[in-house]
């Protein structure tokens, strides 16, 4: 959230008559092109090989600083810099092996009508909107699809995609943006509401990787979008992850949620999360351990475990390396401060490696080996390269036997990755033991 991220010219902090004010979390808070630029080594030290980062079109509003209102679809907001300073963002990333991943909206623009007249030309003409009033709860909870994609959302404007001029525009200036800055691919908002004939014209138009925020938990309708885009944001294995590893409920949850890989296109693909900018952070909803409620960094450390290892992109939000805790939207959009040392940084770092260094955990097939309600394992493979992921998610030590691995002969000596202990397959099978919400991954 590059407004939260780092301050790296304060000249920018007051553009357009819109003043930084970093005691109001509603406000524009200074965070900048070069403010990313400056900490490319914070992100790349942790492992990071992309980052996603929050819409760069023209704002006109106080409380604009998320992107998400866009005025000028055919500028960058001065808030963060100049068009070339995104350019020189994108360019020293690549330099580091980064690619960047842009956050676009083709929903809506800012909430301009009817008092402040439309967005900026060409899209200041009433019939490139919807005037169907705003999206309501009763919408949402009786899934009235029509209105879902037809009003406003939140209030804001919401664009006519069925208005050829409209829907032409957008792909011209998606073509537009992606030639001119070389970013690697988008992050779609707010996909279920756009239509989804639109969303596939939107795609073929970009010719780039596409994933979408289908803010929803059901694997059906979530995955019926990766037929018209490339990808989605994994919601529903959101929900899974913040009541498995947040609130200590049974690992069982995890295998009937991978039962519904079956929605997707390829779930290889899917953005697998713990939390994002738009709902409390891991760490707020966290339960803690029983009787020490402040302690809930074994918790995360599982979650973190399992994210970074499942099959999926495994997408971290920015803080949660410093322990974040924020709660509802705009609580969870703090600053960041940038403490290499910090232990949770540490061993994100630690898990990133171990990713980065083995295939099959990149994305190689994966199986599960064992599950009950506080232990799972599962297997990935790739060319040669196997991994053993084991994952303890109770408050006590737990000890498990496991075999019916693949492409793994008797004899063969694991490394634990994340420290140095090794185990021998004996027998077909490995007995391991866990320390409580531990994760253990062995390779040869």
């Amino acid at each position: 959230m590059t407004d939260r991220f780092s301050n790296g010219d304060t000249s920018n902090d007051n553009y357009g008559g819109f003043n930084s004010n970093n005691g109001d979390m509603r406000k524009w808070h200074g965070g900048d092109f070069q403010g990313i630029i400056n900490q490319l080594d914070y992100i790349k030290n942790m492992g990071f090989t992309a980052i996603w980062i929050t819409p760069v079109t023209m704002q006109k509003s106080d409380y604009a600083y998320h992107g998400y209102h866009t005025y000028d679809f055919y500028a960058v907001d001065g808030h963060l810099g100049t068009m070339d300073k995104f350019k020189e963002l994108v360019g020293k990333a690549h330099d580091k092996n980064i690619a960047v991943m842009l956050d676009v909206v083709v929903n809506h623009t800012g909430d301009f009508q009817p008092g402040n007249g439309f967005a900026k030309a060409p899209f200041d003409k009433a019939d490139w909107y919807h005037h169907n009033g705003d999206i309501t709860g009763a919408d949402y909870n009786s899934n009235n699809q029509w209105k879902i994609e037809n009003g406003d959302v939140a209030g804001l404007d919401d664009l006519n995609q069925d208005n050829p001029a409209t829907a032409n525009e957008l792909k011209s200036w998606i073509r537009w943006l992606l030639n001119e800055t070389g970013v690697d691919g988008l992050r779609v908002d707010t996909a279920k509401h756009v239509p989804k004939g639109f969303l596939k014209d939107f795609d073929q138009a970009a010719n780039t990787f596409t994933i979408g925020e289908i803010y929803s938990g059901d694997p059906a309708y979530v995955g019926d979008y990766t037929r018209y885009l490339d990808a989605a944001l994994d919601f529903p294995m959101y929900y899974t992850i913040k009541d498995v590893f947040g609130h200590d409920q049974s690992m069982r949850k995890i295998k009937e949620r991978y039962s519904d890989d079956r929605h997707y296109r390829d779930a290889q693909t899917n953005g697998v999360f713990i939390d994002n900018h738009d709902v409390k952070r891991f760490l707020n909803d966290a339960s803690g351990k029983p009787g020490a409620n402040y302690d809930k960094w074994p918790q995360l450390k599982a979650a973190l475990g399992f994210t970074l290892t499942s099959r999926g992109i495994p997408i971290i939000y920015q803080g949660t390396e410093q322990g974040f805790s924020g709660g509802d939207d705009p609580a969870n959009r703090e600053n960041v401060v940038f403490n290499a040392n910090h232990d949770l940084y540490q061993y994100i770092a630690k898990l990133n490696y171990v990713r980065n260094n083995h295939p099959a955990l990149q994305n190689g097939s994966q199986k599960e080996k064992w599950v009950d309600d506080s232990f799972y394992s599962f297997q990935r493979s790739k060319n040669g390269d196997e991994a053993i992921v084991l994952i303890n998610n109770s408050w006590s030590s737990q000890t498990r036997t496991i075999g019916n691995f693949d492409n793994l002969s008797n004899g063969t000596r694991l490394t634990n990755q994340l420290s140095n202990d090794s185990v021998q397959i004996n027998n077909g099978s490995i007995t391991v033991t866990l320390a409580p919400k531990e994760v253990k991954i062995f390779t040869k």
